[in-house]
C-alpha cells in the first residue's frame, strides 16, 4: 500500500518556504575594494539571468541557505522571511548567528505582499525557491532577484550559494574558504564514523494518519547531505517509490524502513508515535539505536543544507552513526 508522497505540501513547503541571503555593503577590507568600482555581477537561474549593477546596500532574503551565507560573509541583511513554524525557536535555528535584520514571517512565497516587499525598498532579494516564472516576475519587479540557480532544482546547494554570495559581495576567497572548511568537517565526519560508509539510510515524516513520507530521491538535499557523509538512500525505499521523488508508506508497510540509519520527523511532534507502527521496535536502526529525531525546529539543518547548518547537522547524525554496527 503505497501512494506518491505530496513533496508541495509537506517536505516542499519547507523548502519552498525558509528564509534567504541577505546583503550588504562594501568595507576596506573586502577584496572588491581593491579598484574602488564595483565590477557588475550576472548570475545564471531558472529563470533566466539577473544582473547586479551596483554593491548591493539592502539585501532581502527568503531562505536559510542565502541568510547564513551572508553571515558568515560578515554582510548585513535588511530584512529575513522566514517559514512560519518552521524557523526554530524565535523564528532563528540555533546554527543561525543572532543578527540584526528585521524577521517576517510568511507561507510560502506565494504569500508575501508586494507592497509590504517593496517598502523594504531593497536593492537585491535573494530568494532561492519561486513556484513559477510568475512568482519571479511579480517578487523581482521590485528588485533584482535571485531564484534558484540550479536547473530542474528546487534548491540550490549551499556551496553554490556561498560561492555566488562571494562572488556578489567581492569576497571570492573569503566563501571559498568558508566552503573548504565545512568540506573538511564532512571529511572528517566520514574518517571517524567508518562503520557508517556505505550503509543505507532513509528519512521519514510521521503524518498524523499514521503514514510515513519518505524521501526516494537521491538528488533530495537530504539525500546529497548524506550521501556526503558516505550513506546511501536505501534501494529498497526507491524501488517501491517508482521513480517518485516522495512516497507515503502505510502503517502496514513500515518494515521498508528497515534501514541502517533512520531519520524521523513526526510532525505531531512526539518521537514516541513510532512506536505504534507494527513492528517497529523490530526495525534494524531502531534495535541498534541509530535514529535520529528530529522537528520543526532542527529538521531544516538536513532538509535545507547552509554553510552552518552542515556542521550541525554533522554533529546531529554522529551519535546514530556511532550506534551502526561495524
Amino acid at each position: 500500500m503505497r501512494r506518491a508522497f505530496n513533496h508541495g505540501k509537506i517536505i516542499g513547503s519547507v523548502v519552498a518556504a525558509l528564509s534567504l541571503l541577505a546583503a550588504g555593503c562594501s568595507s576596506p577590507d573586502d577584496e572588491s575594494s581593491d579598484n574602488g568600482a564595483y565590477e557588475p555581477v550576472v548570475v545564471e537561474h531558472q529563470f533566466g539571468s539577473t544582473t547586479i549593477d551596483s554593491d548591493p546596500m539592502t539585501v532581502v532574503t527568503l531562505t536559510g541557505s542565502w541568510t547564513d551565507s551572508l553571515l558568515a560573509l560578515d554582510e548585513p541583511i535588511k530584512a529575513r522571511y522566514v517559514t512560519e513554524g518552521y524557523a526554530g525557536e524565535n523564528n532563528r535555528f540555533e546554527w543561525t548567528p543572532e543578527n540584526d535584520a528585521e524577521v517576517i514571517t510568511f507561507f510560502g512565497t506565494e504569500s508575501i505582499s508586494v507592497p509590504q516587499l517593496a517598502a523594504l525598498e531593497p536593492d537585491l532579494i535573494l530568494a532561492g525557491y519561486l513556484g513559477s516564472e510568475d512568482e519571479y516576475k511579480r517578487i523581482s519587479q521590485v528588485a533584482p532577484t535571485i531564484p534558484v540557480m540550479a536547473k530542474d532544482a528546487v534548491m540550490d546547494s549551499w556551496q553554490d550559494v556561498t560561492l555566488t554570495a562571494g562572488r556578489i559581495f567581492g569576497k571570492e576567497d573569503k566563501a571559498q574558504s568558508l566552503v573548504d572548511d565545512v568540506e573538511s568537517q564532512v571529511a572528517d565526519f566520514k574518517a571517524d564514523h567508518p562503520a557508517a560508509q556505505g550503509k543505507t539510510f532513509s528519512f521519514g515524516q510521521l503524518t498524523q494518519e499514521g503514514q510515513v513520507g519518505v524521501v526516494a530521491d537521491d538528488t533530495d538535499p537530504v539525500s546529497k547531505l548524506m550521501s556526503s557523509m558516505g550513506m546511501v538512500l536505501d534501494p529498497k525505499v526507491k524501488e517501491v517509490a517508482e521513480g517518485q521523488t516522495r512516497v507515503l508508506i502505510s502503517r502496514e508497510r513500515t518494515d521498508l524502513l528497515n534501514s541502517d540509519l533512520l531519520i524521523l520527523w513526526p510532525l505531531g511532534g512526539d518521537p514516541a508515535a513510532f512506536e505504534s507502527l507494527p513492528g517497529w521496535s523490530n526495525r534494524t536502526a531502531v534495535k541498534s539505536g541509530a535514529v535520529v529525531y528530529v522537528n520543526n525546529n532542527n529538521a531544516a539543518a538536513l532538509s535545507e543544507p547552509t554553510i552552518y547548518s552542515v556542521p550541525y547537522a554533522l554533529n546531529l547524525i554522529g551519535a546514530a552513526a556511532d550506534k551502526i554496527p561495524g
